[in-house]
């Protein structure tokens, strides 16, 4: 069970959930997978409700908050009204919160079996799988970033960013973070008790279930680590923080940056590079020569992360729609092509 995910769930039901968080749990609630955790939370309901049975009456605000939950989660996800189940105001409130527990979980059965729309796929579906040991995944998020995860590992995410004043994905093993600067909506990882905020930079953490140790690494820019409210650190590139979850504490290390980051060694990093740089490591990697057809796109830059797996075509496919080039393979050669950009 994760916890982490099993309080967020008991925020929500208590309506102590950030617009950021909200948007957690809907996504949670789309993919499905997260029963156990939807069970444990509803037990925490339970005795909550209970708590608040007065004599021989009953505190109905618990239930009218969620049946307003219910309806805006209903249309937030964009799923159609399903039967109401209303009980009268005289009954007890053992069985007002077993009502209360099946009605919520007949909506999260409802979330799950519902199909996301196929433009949706690769934001909704992908980030909740748990990957074999295996295999790693290269995602885009929707401000831009892009995250190289680990195998088994998984990164839970909004649909959008738009309207909320924080970035906030929650980060269950191990992934290298590209964020995507935006000084007005700081981007927040949570991985079990800590926070790490940034506003663009590229670092590696790692914070699987079953070690009691978080790992943050920063290879660019500046990263702040949090739990709770205290601030653990400050980090700027070539740092790293370890935070021991027996005993807390931070340690320092001298840092091997290529063994730390050796798990995704064999991937296409380009990390704010030009088109005229990254056709460098295309060929090294694909062994085809590049020509531009127009020179003002070699000073495109860019940041993107490819698995080892990726074949060119992906490649060239996810550069064409950062950049805004087209490519033509023909005798061996790529023809880039495109209106050209100003040089950052």
């Amino acid at each position: 069970m994760e916890q982490e995910t099993k309080q967020l769930f008991i925020a929500y039901l208590t309506d102590q959930c950030s617009p950021a968080e909200v948007q957690l749990v809907l996504s949670k609630i789309r993919r499905g997978g997260y029963e156990e955790e939807w069970n444990a939370a509803m037990e925490v309901a339970e005795e909550m409700l209970n708590s608040r049975d007065k004599g021989d009456g009953i505190n109905t605000s618990f239930n009218l908050d969620k049946a307003k939950l219910f309806a805006k989660i209903r249309k937030e996800a964009g799923i159609h009204s399903p039967r109401i189940i209303r009980w009268p105001i005289a009954i007890t409130s053992a069985a007002a919160a077993i009502l209360l527990v099946a009605t919520f979980l007949f909506y999260f059965n409802d979330f799950a079996k519902k199909e996301i729309p196929q433009e949706l796929a690769q934001t909704v579906k992908q980030p909740a799988k748990n990957f074999k040991d295996t295999q790693k995944q290269w995602l885009k998020l929707p401000d831009g970033t892009t995250v190289v995860l680990n195998a088994s590992s998984k990164l839970d995410y909004p649909d959008s960013f738009d309207g909320l004043s924080v970035r906030e994905v929650s980060l269950s093993g191990e992934g290298y973070f590209d964020v995507a600067h935006d000084a007005s909506k700081p981007f927040i990882i949570h991985t079990g008790k800590l926070k790490t905020t940034v506003l663009g930079t590229a670092f590696n953490i790692r914070a699987y279930p079953s070690s009691d140790s978080i790992t943050v690494t920063v290879t660019r820019g500046k990263v702040m680590v949090q739990q709770a409210n205290k601030t653990l650190a400050i980090l700027t590139p070539a740092q790293q923080l370890e935070w021991v979850m027996r005993n807390p504490a931070i340690i320092n290390k001298k840092l091997n940056l290529p063994e730390i980051l050796a798990w995704k060694a064999d991937d296409l990093i380009m990390d704010d590079l030009t088109l005229e740089e990254a056709a460098v490591l295309i060929t090294k990697r694909y062994h085809l020569k590049v020509a531009f057809l127009n020179e003002r796109i070699k000073n495109c830059r860019f940041t993107a992360a490819f698995l080892n797996r990726n074949d060119l075509n992906q490649v060239l496919n996810v550069l064409g729609d950062i950049t805004g080039t087209t490519a033509n393979i023909k005798d061996n050669i790529i023809y880039i092509d495109g209106p050209g950009c100003e040089s950052l």
